[in-house]
């Protein structure tokens, strides 16, 4: 079985799960105190809302911290709901142009 959540083990000191009015939950890995921190202050703003499943993803590419975008890329989930897979691609996309920046 394919592992959702592929993180080095190796260093990690915590796992941050962003999934309240979010159209993909989010998983960021803290590796330093630094970043442990800075997610810390995000967890902090996040709840007082603002955020999108997109502005948090570019928050953390900003900032440097590893983040998966939680959907189950299946055959079924794909046929299930193609709108939303479709979303995710274009999600995907508009991230890897932010990341090249």
């Amino acid at each position: 079985m394919k592992r959702i959540l592929d993180f080095n083990e190796e260093g990690l000191k915590g796992l941050h799960f962003f999934t309240e009015h979010l159209n993909f939950p989010i998983v960021a890995a803290s590796y330093s105190d630094w970043e442990k921190q800075q997610l810390s202050y995000l967890e902090h703003n996040f709840q007082s809302g603002g955020f999108t499943t997109t502005s948090l993803c570019q928050w953390c590419i900003y900032h440097h911290i590893q983040y998966r975008i939680v959907y189950p890329l299946s055959i079924r989930s794909i046929f299930r709901n193609p709108y939303k897979y479709m979303k995710y691609l274009q999600l995907k996309q508009m991230l890897n142009k932010a990341a090249m920046q």
